[in-house]
């Protein structure tokens, strides 16, 4: 863990009981009493979709038999607890998601103590859909490396000023997650992930109501990112790297798995089965991992 990037002036005052923690967005403060059911947490999982992360609560809570808590605010996250994991939905995009993995870390901070070793053994991950780069539709791509649409990593304006964060996801854990699956008989990939910041534009789609790509220009872009080793663009991983890297987690993942080729096309046109199918494969390498890492 990286103790100096944590921010201290703020978090001391809520470990000594100066004043609570509240996290607005899910409707709690450090001082609620249901916040007492999460401090066993060793894993985060997180997901654009309110309805997806009550699906995977309800799959854990049936294989674990154990009781799902809900924090009350749902306008913005959807969120659950059962034995030992939190899941979250991030809604869509690095403006949304940094406000729930923020206010996330704050929440682990507290339901750790402040105590780096026992954070540090949160394992967190992002589990979603992806546009394949020179991938078909159907595989499950592990992130090696979170960057922006120019192939550098996350960064944000502070004041004037532009402040970049490290884009590396944790190789073992990568690595141990395709180890998880490797008998699973899905297709597997690790790779690197571009986040657009916007769905159609940093995307270079050419369906959008604004185009500002020609196709020789989507097609050169696509070209270049997959020579240098992307393979799927979604639009959160950068963000989620750089956060878990800031405060020096040293556990976390993305796992996404794709929908279409972007090089063959823009636009999703995979049947309902086939969307659920892909859909269905992400979790599926989520909880492949989960059962090796949180045995009883």
């Amino acid at each position: 863990m990286n103790p100096e990037k944590i921010n201290h002036a703020f978090l001391d005052g809520v470990m000594s009981g100066e004043y609570p923690d509240v996290y607005y967005h899910f409707g709690v403060a450090s001082d609620d009493p249901i916040l007492k059911k999460f401090r066993d947490v060793k894993a985060v999982v997180l997901c654009g979709s309110g309805g997806r992360i009550i699906e995977f609560a309800e799959k854990w809570s049936k294989k674990r038999k154990r009781k799902i808590y809900a924090l009350p605010k749902e306008e913005r996250f959807v969120t659950r607890y059962c034995d030992g994991v939190l899941f979250a939905s991030h809604g869509m995009g690095m403006p949304s998601a940094s406000i729930c993995v923020q206010e996330l870390m704050r929440m682990v901070y507290f339901l750790k103590d402040g105590n780096l070793e026992e954070m540090d053994k949160v394992f967190w991950t992002r589990v979603g859909t992806s546009g394949g780069v020179g991938l078909e539709g159907g595989t499950v791509v592990v992130t090696t490396e979170g960057l922006m649409a120019d192939m550098k990593p996350y960064r944000v304006l502070v004041g004037e000023r532009e402040h970049y964060f490290d884009g590396d996801f944790p190789k073992d854990v990568a690595q141990g997650i395709i180890d998880a699956s490797k008998d699973s008989g899905l297709p597997l990939e690790m790779g690197k992930t571009i986040a657009g910041n916007e769905f159609f534009i940093e995307q270079m789609r050419l369906d959008g109501a604004i185009r500002l790509a020609e196709e020789s220009w989507k097609f050169g872009w696509l070209d270049w990112i997959h020579e240098k080793g992307v393979r799927n663009i979604e639009m959160e991983g950068a963000m989620l790297a750089g956060f878990m890297n800031h405060w020096g987690f040293s556990k976390f993942a993305m796992i996404c798995c794709t929908l279409l080729n972007r090089m063959n096309g823009d636009q999703v046109t995979a049947s309902k089965e086939d969307l659920h199918s892909y859909s269905e494969r992400s979790g599926t390498v989520l909880f492949n991992y989960l059962d090796v890492i949180l045995k009883r």
